[in-house]
């Protein structure tokens, strides 16, 4: 779902953060339904909060000492399960920023 045009529009698969900002400059919550891997009321994940500060912590400390860029030609596809992953992984070039 977080790639899917019928429910982002067109341009799902492009980083637009303005898409979280409103007209008045405020955040922009989405309905929790739209986030298949934490579910939705009433029977949402617990530990949501806890794994998305840990997600932000280490997403955080690799794209500061990494580089990142998808092979290309490499189809990038969600596949929907209790999982969420790549259909077709993600082929990507990694480079240490510091080497």
């Amino acid at each position: 779902m977080g790639r899917m045009s019928s429910v982002w529009g067109k341009d799902c698969l492009e980083l637009k953060p303005e898409r979280w900002v409103s007209e008045e400059g405020r955040i922009k919550h989405e309905p929790a339904y739209k986030f298949l891997s934490f579910n939705a009321e009433p029977r949402i994940c617990l530990g949501k909060e806890v794994a998305l500060i840990q997600m932000k912590a280490v997403t955080a400390a690799i794209m500061h000492n990494y580089h990142f860029q998808v092979v290309e030609g490499h189809p990038v596809v969600p596949a929907l399960s209790l999982f969420l992953h790549m259909k077709h992984g993600l082929m990507v070039k990694v480079k240490n920023k510091w080497a």
